[in-house]
């Protein structure tokens, strides 16, 4: 446990900077897991915002935004993470999007509505941006996103095209990194998969918001827009994430709880900090 908001690790020739930029808190694991396994009931469940900055030899990628200026309060700020890296925006070479609730994009725009990261490629699965594109009352993204959603259509239209930057299989979306979707959370949900010098790392974005719903992965969250869909989508990544032998990451987990999973059963794994 730990009250820092960065924590850092190395994949091979990546250089990986978990950054916590969200409001910190344990809510009941009854309101996503249902039905809750009794040996359950007393489990403290713990979720906090994040992103991650990632520095390849030749380039930096982020994965996601984080809440931004506009959104708050906030128990750490990426800005401050940012500054103590020295990471200026215009450094940020590639912006990678696990899915679009506010708290992983927020953090896209400044307080005036301008791009914080110019100079970056942007990419994303082909289902997000057709939903941005949708109107907000068809469920795809929270109605207070709207004018955020309608500004980022704007600003991204012509950064995105059909080489790697919309994507709806897995692709390389960077050399030694692969966006693999997991559907079913919110929509054009995908994990990133980053590979170097035989390492790897599994940033499974919002597919779990605590190890405990990969340790039990066959019960659904009732939180997901698809808990159906979303749930095989976790059981994928856990399975994949064993059969690799990768380091987890989850964009709400504690900012130091990377860990690896093990196989008990068809539908259980324990969860190993690493």
């Amino acid at each position: 446990m730990t009250d820092s908001a960065t924590h850092r690790l190395r994949v091979g020739r990546y250089e990986c900077l978990v950054i916590k930029d969200g409001t910190a808190g344990n809510p009941d694991l009854g309101e996503f897991m249902k039905p809750v396994p009794a040996e359950l009931a007393d489990y403290e469940m713990f979720m906090e915002g994040g992103l991650m900055l990632i520095d390849a030899p030749d380039r930096r990628i982020l994965i996601d935004a984080g809440n931004g200026p506009t959104r708050g309060p906030r128990t750490h700020a990426a800005e401050a993470a940012f500054e103590a890296e020295s990471a200026a925006p215009e450094s940020i070479d590639t912006v990678l999007l696990t899915h679009g609730d506010p708290d992983h994009i927020a953090g896209l725009l400044t307080a005036e509505g301008a791009l914080v990261y110019p100079d970056a490629r942007y990419a994303m699965h082909r289902d997000l941006w057709e939903a941005w594109h949708a109107p907000s009352a068809g469920g795809l993204y929270f109605p207070n996103q709207a004018d955020v959603i309608r500004r980022l259509v704007e600003l991204l239209s012509d950064r995105l095209d059909d080489t790697g930057a919309l994507f709806d299989t897995e692709c390389e979306v960077a050399p030694g990194l692969r966006a693999v979707p997991a559907l079913g959370h919110r929509a054009g949900h995908t994990a990133y998969l980053i590979e170097s010098d035989g390492q790897k790392l599994l940033h499974i974005g919002d597919a779990a918001f605590d190890p405990v719903f990969l340790e039990y992965a066959g019960i659904p969250n009732v939180r997901d827009t698809d808990p159906e869909r979303a749930r095989d989508s976790r059981r994928a990544l856990v399975e994949r994430a064993v059969a690799e032998d990768a380091v987890v990451v989850g964009s709400h987990f504690r900012v130091d709880n990377v860990g690896k999973l093990r196989r008990i059963d068809r539908d259980r794994f324990e969860w190993t900090p690493a």
